[in-house]
């Protein structure tokens, strides 16, 4: 089996060489490969000559350049690296992220254990430290070489909380964050992978998860699986907060016989730094109206450790 990995990059290249840096180093089954498509959307910086030194390190890395426009957007740069990929899976991880070597291999076992059509969500934590990064993560993987952790995933302890619920998560497709998910291309093409009329911050992966969930793509998580931010999570802002609000918009358009798209709105004063509210006390409210609202299409499942056999070297 082959995954592609696409990572989209806007002037960051000290992050995505850090980035890359851990991507070379992947184990694999003997069966399985892998290559590595970097969408640079129009960097300024030192991108170009940072991917090149990787590139001619490993044959497996590609680079695509796409000239900065009005158009620009997270979902064209990663429709770009889609349509160019030649893997059976494609694992999408932001160019500011860190993966330990397992991560790709992790990814690619859900598919073999489990060949129904499914896609992946993985989850990430947050750096407190990026530049005290120790080369030894590369090979090990141990969080303990990452410079500290600020925090975990936001999304796992929602999980958790909702647990005692029952059943499957009916808003899954929401989680669907592309800083560590992955879907069969089979599966992105059918749907049309991203939408490219979502500019700015948020939801555009959401978006695509909710057209796959409704045409019968199962949404799994897997809570062992993480990718690492250098940095902090993004705080409220203004800016990011008025690009989701235009984005929750051109979702609930698209997608307007929907109900549980259009209470997506419940979730607005999570972005609204005037507010902050807590996220988990209203996510767990979103969930629960979607709940009550007919079923749209199956729920999610938690992909646990013990579901994989061992790793064949």
């Amino acid at each position: 089996m082959k995954a592609s990995v696409i990572v989209p990059t806007f002037n960051s290249s000290a992050l995505l060489d850090r980035c890359l840096r851990t991507f070379r180093a992947q184990r694999l089954a003997a069966s399985d490969s892998l290559e590595v498509l970097v969408v640079d959307d129009g960097s300024t910086d030192p991108t170009a000559e940072t991917v090149q030194r990787h590139l001619m390190a490993d044959s497996r890395f590609r680079y695509l350049h796409l000239p900065r426009s009005a158009t620009s957007s997270r979902s064209a740069a990663r429709n770009r690296g889609a349509a160019e990929a030649t893997g059976d899976i494609l694992i999408f991880v932001d160019g500011d992220q860190l993966v330990p070597p397992t991560f790709v291999d992790r990814h690619l076992r859900h598919y073999r254990v489990m060949p129904e059509k499914k896609a992946v969500i993985g989850f990430r934590k947050y750096l407190r430290a990026p530049d005290a990064f120790d080369d030894r993560f590369i090979k090990d993987g141990a969080e303990e070489f990452l410079g500290g952790l600020i925090k975990s995933d936001i999304r796992l302890d929602l999980l958790d909380r909702l647990s005692h619920l029952g059943g499957d998560l009916k808003t899954s497709w929401h989680l669907f964050f592309t800083c560590n998910v992955s879907v069969p291309s089979v599966d992105y093409k059918r749907v049309g992978g991203f939408n490219e009329g979502f500019r700015g911050w948020g939801l555009e992966d959401s978006e695509l998860g909710y057209r796959l969930g409704r045409s019968g793509t199962q949404i799994v998580f897997d809570e062992e699986s993480f990718a690492y931010h250098q940095g902090p999570p993004l705080s409220p802002n203004k800016p990011a907060y008025e690009g989701w609000l235009k984005n929750l918009i051109l979702f609930t358009a698209l997608h307007k016989e929907a109900p549980e798209v259009i209470l997506q709105a419940m979730l607005a004063p999570i972005f609204n730094p005037a507010v902050g509210a807590n996220w988990t006390d209203l996510y767990e409210q979103f969930e629960m109206c979607a709940r009550s609202t007919p079923a749209t299409f199956p729920g999610s499942r938690v992909q646990v450790e013990d579901d994989f056999p061992a790793p064949v070297a």
